[in-house]
């Protein structure tokens, strides 16, 4: 009775630990993921807009994601006259990558002005 219950515990405490790597596991790739798409948005800020207008793809990595970095203008800035504000431009990393059969997608834009 006491080796059943001892068998019982242990196959407790097997699942518990594979889902707490699992989680751990899931958490480091985001990590690296979100850092990734920061070191691609800083080096959006200095690349000629043209280069990005072309758009780049990136991957897919040692993880198996890809990124994507495009630019494209906005028109939501408007001056006091209603007029759109020329030169404001979004810049967009995506990120791409397949994790428990599905499809992951995490997406960070941010404003550049360059008349």
């Amino acid at each position: 009775m006491a080796l059943g219950m001892f068998v019982i515990a242990v196959g407790g405490l097997t699942i518990a630990l594979d889902r707490a790597f699992s989680a751990a596991n899931l958490l480091r790739r985001e990590e690296e993921v979100r850092q990734q798409i920061e070191s691609l948005l800083d080096e959006s800020l200095f690349l000629p807009l043209a280069v990005l207008e072309e758009g780049r793809e990136i991957g897919p990595d040692a993880l198996g994601v890809r990124y994507a970095v495009g630019v494209e203008p906005t028109e939501e800035f408007r001056n006091m006259e209603d007029e759109v504000l020329e030169g404001m431009w979004v810049v967009t990393v995506r990120a791409e990558w397949q994790q428990g059969g599905q499809k992951q997608q995490w997406r960070e834009s941010f404003l550049r002005y360059e008349p």
